[in-house]
Order: structure tokens, then C-alpha cells, then sequence
């Protein structure tokens, strides 16, 4: 009994072992199954790991190209712009200058016409001739089959033919000059004669226009300009009775054709602008009316301008015009055209714009000229020379002719003669100088007429200075 009992238990304890060695086998294959499994799935997420870290280089990488492609775009948008700039910078200085214009070619053809009659180039190859200066040419016309002989880059031109002087750009050519110089007419009423210069200035009409009296005294003024209204704005109020009053009793013994007020520089009464012109005409009525209720016999503006967009001769046209309707508005009051200094496209540097103006005013009447000397000078006339004034003196009184002149204005000048820049400066510290200023206050021609100052002005002791400077040269 106690044999099959070990016996037994020997067997119960194989079994034992039989079944823990299984499990055991289990356990084994359970556990490398799993090491197996977290091995794969450490491997997936470091090789996940590993894609999305490539794609965020690639991302990071795209995103730096086109921030570098946009940076290359904006620089060459940034580029063409600088070069539209540049170029739109040279078309207006070729049509200020008048430079010559373009090669064209016109469609169905083989030749290439050159419109531009002078061309110059530095060191042209090929010429037989090994100066360095700049040389002209005159090219006439160049067809594709000769273009590698004649083209610029080449260097072999013609360079026997003379060049024409530059012109001006189409459309801003000079007035039509007459065969002959026809009188204009009587022109306005003569001033009262007394042999005298009347010296004076731009003065102050601030805190009432009334004030330009005492204003004018304290720079011991004989005549002066004013403007009669804010010159920076279209709409101003208008005169009431009180300002009228004021005005008249300060005026008391001052006679009134020594009076000339400036109009508004935004004015422009030949502009082709539609808007523009309308305003300005309805300024011009207005000016023209405050002078009639104040007693002030003339009116001086700055004719106008083309702006570019018209021809001078059409301009002038409409500055007349615009005096025509003005004058059928009012009363007696003679507006009087401003010579200006040939800058840009104002009208008024050439007398010959002045006079064609005067031609089509109806009532000649009732319009005059300025002479400012600064803008003269700058439209060519060197009036620190004798022959340059003498040559003002013959020209106006041919052109325009001397019952038409109304007032001075005494400006020395910043610029060179002819520069066509309009720079006031002092008497006597311009191009124009003492001399030339001598002559013009011993020239007969401007007695009884309004001279005045528009320099800069420091101070009303300023003015007085100036003022006495120039009586100072006058011949006893």
C-alpha cells in the first residue's frame, strides 16, 4: 500500500512537473510573442518618428523656398517698379527737353525709319576717327538687312551730315510770330503824369485789407500789391459794408491806380481741365468784383498755364476767352497779364504769348501787362547788361507796345539769365544786380506806373531798406 503510494505521488509530481514545464513552455512563448510585438511596435513608432521628422525637414525645407521665391518675387516686383520709375523720370525729362524720340518700325515693312535726327554717342567705333569727345550723327532712316552696319552698338554711322537743333515736343510749340507787328490799339486810359517813380511792395493785408495802408507806410511805400483774399482757397467770404468803409477811409489820398493787387496762384484760366477753368474764371469775376467795390482801377494774375496738355496758341485762346467772360461781368477794372520766366508750360515768358492773348480780348481797354524783371531775366533777357535791357526795351515796345504796361515788379534774381527758373532774390544780391537795376529806375518808360518789391521779405524795415536803396539810383 505505502509502495503505490509513493508510487502515486512520484506520478502526481511527474504530472506537476509535466504541466508546470508546459505552462512554463507558455509563459516562454507568451512572453517573446510580446517582446516581440512592443519590438514591432517600438520599431513602427521610431520609424513614424522618423517620417514625420523627414516631413518637417521637408516642410521646413518647401517653407524656406518660397519664403526665398517671394522674397525673389518682391525684389523683382520692387525691380520693375525702380525701373518704371526711372524710365517714367526720363520721358518727362525728354519731354521737358524736347529729346528726340525713339527708333519706330512700322508693320509690313523692312525698314526701320529713325525719328530722331541727333544721336550722340561717346567713343563711336568705327568712325575713323579716335577722339573721345561726343560726336553727332544724323541718322535718316536703317534697313534690317544693313542693321549690323549701322546699328549704334556698331558704331558705323553716317557722321557727315549736320544735326538740326533740338526741338520742342509736339504739341508745346511756340505761338505763330507775325510777318508784322500790326498796333494793337490805344490800350487803357494813360495813368496822370508826374515824371516820378513810385516805389512800394508787397504788403500785409492780414486782420482786414484795410491795414495794407499802415503797412505800406511803415516801409515808406509810394505804391503797393496785395491780395484781397486768402490766395490758398477757391471760396472766400465775400466783402461786407464795414470792410468797404475801413478800406475807403484809409485810402484817403492814395491814388488808386498805384494800388495793384496779385490774384491766387491756383488760378489758371487757360487750363484745359474743365473743372480747373470753371474755377478759375469764377475767381476771376469775384477778384475782379471786390475790386470795383473797393475802387481799385487794375487787377494783376499769372496768365495760365497747358499744363502739357494743350498747345500754347490754344491756351492763349482761352485765356482771353476767360477775360472776355470776366469783363462782361463787371465794371472797368483793366486785368493786368503777368510776363513770366518760361518755366515748364506757364504761359508768359514769350511776349508773343502776351500779345496773341491781347489780340483776342475784346475790350483792349480793360487789359495791361506786368513786367516782373526777375521772370524776365529767366525767360532770357540779361538785364544785368545794357544790351540785354535794351533788348527787353525793343521787344515789348514792338511786340506788345508801352500803352499797355501797368506796374513793375522790382525782383533781382537766384538764377542764371535764362534759366528759366523763378527765383526772387534782394536788390543787389542776384544775377541781376545793382547796375541793371540802376537802369531800370532811370528809364523813363516806367515813371507813373506801381514798382513793386517782391523779394523776400524779412520785415517791413526790410522793405524800407530796399526801397530806398533803389530811389538811391535814381540821376539827379
Amino acid at each position: 500500500m505505502s509502495r503505490d503510494r509513493t508510487n502515486n505521488k512520484e506520478a502526481g509530481a511527474g504530472v506537476k512537473r509535466r504541466r508546470s514545464s508546459q505552462k512554463d513552455n507558455k509563459d516562454k512563448e507568451f512572453g517573446k510573442d510580446t517582446v516581440d510585438k512592443v519590438a514591432k511596435k517600438m520599431s513602427s513608432k521610431r520609424h513614424e518618428s522618423l517620417n514625420e521628422s523627414k516631413k518637417i525637414k521637408e516642410i521646413s525645407s518647401m517653407k524656406d523656398e518660397d519664403t526665398e521665391s517671394q522674397g525673389k518675387r518682391k525684389e523683382n516686383r520692387r525691380s520693375k517698379k525702380e525701373k518704371a520709375v526711372k524710365k517714367e523720370e526720363n520721358q518727362e525729362k525728354e519731354d521737358e527737353q524736347g529729346e528726340p524720340q525713339k527708333k519706330k518700325k512700322k508693320r509690313g515693312s523692312d525698314k526701320t525709319t529713325v525719328e530722331s535726327k541727333v544721336i550722340t554717342k561717346e567713343n563711336v567705333k568705327g568712325s575713323g576717327s579716335k577722339g573721345k569727345g561726343k560726336q553727332k550723327v544724323d541718322v535718316n532712316e536703317v534697313t534690317n538687312g544693313d542693321a549690323k552696319d549701322k546699328t549704334l552698338d556698331e558704331g558705323k554711322l553716317d557722321m557727315n551730315k549736320e544735326s538740326p537743333k533740338k526741338k520742342k515736343k509736339t504739341g508745346d510749340e511756340p505761338v505763330p510770330r507775325p510777318t508784322e507787328y500790326e498796333h494793337l490799339g490805344a490800350g487803357p486810359s494813360p495813368v496822370p503824369s508826374t515824371g516820378c517813380k513810385y516805389m512800394g511792395c508787397h504788403v500785409s493785408g492780414a486782420g482786414g485789407v484795410w491795414n495794407a495802408f499802415e503797412n505800406a507806410e511803415e516801409c515808406q511805400a509810394t505804391s503797393f500789391a496785395l491780395f484781397l483774399r486768402n490766395q490758398r482757397q477757391w471760396m472766400a467770404k465775400p466783402l461786407d459794408e464795414a470792410t468797404i468803409k475801413k478800406w475807403t477811409d484809409a485810402s484817403q489820398g492814395f491814388s488808386p491806380h498805384l494800388i495793384l493787387p496779385h490774384g491766387s496762384y491756383l488760378m489758371n484760366l487757360g487750363s484745359p481741365v474743365a473743372e480747373t477753368l470753371e474755377k478759375s474764371r469764377s475767381m476771376l469775376i469775384e477778384e475782379l468784383q471786390r475790386c470795383e467795390r473797393l475802387g481799385i482801377p487794375h487787377f494783376n494774375f499769372h496768365p495760365g498755364s497747358t499744363v502739357g496738355k494743350i498747345k500754347r496758341e490754344e491756351c492763349c485762346k482761352l485765356i482771353a476767352e476767360s477775360i472776355n467772360l470776366a469783363h462782361n461781368e463787371t465794371k472797368g477794372v483793366i486785368c493786368v497779364l503777368e510776363n513770366m520766366s518760361c518755366q515748364g508750360f506757364t504761359i508768359g515768358g514769350d511776349l508773343h504769348e502776351l500779345r496773341l492773348i491781347i489780340q483776342h480780348v475784346m475790350d483792349k481797354s480793360r487789359v495791361g501787362v506786368c513786367i516782373d524783371t526777375c521772370h524776365a531775366h529767366a525767360a532770357g533777357y540779361d538785364l544785368s547788361k545794357e544790351d540785354g535791357f535794351q533788348e527787353l526795351l525793343d521787344d515789348f515796345g514792338k511786340i506788345i507796345g508801352w500803352q499797355f504796361l501797368r506796374g513793375i515788379h522790382m525782383n533781382d534774381s537766384k538764377g542764371k539769365v535764362g534759366d528759366h527758373q523763378d527765383r526772387h532774390e534782394n536788390i543787389g544780391h542776384g544775377t541781376i544786380g545793382i547796375e541793371g537795376f540802376r537802369r531800370i529806375m532811370n528809364c523813363e518808360h516806367f515813371n507813373d506806373l506801381p514798382l513793386i518789391l517782391e523779394t523776400p521779405w524779412t520785415d517791413n524795415k526790410g522793405y524800407a531798406k530796399e526801397i530806398k536803396k533803389l530811389q538811391g539810383l535814381i540821376n539827379k
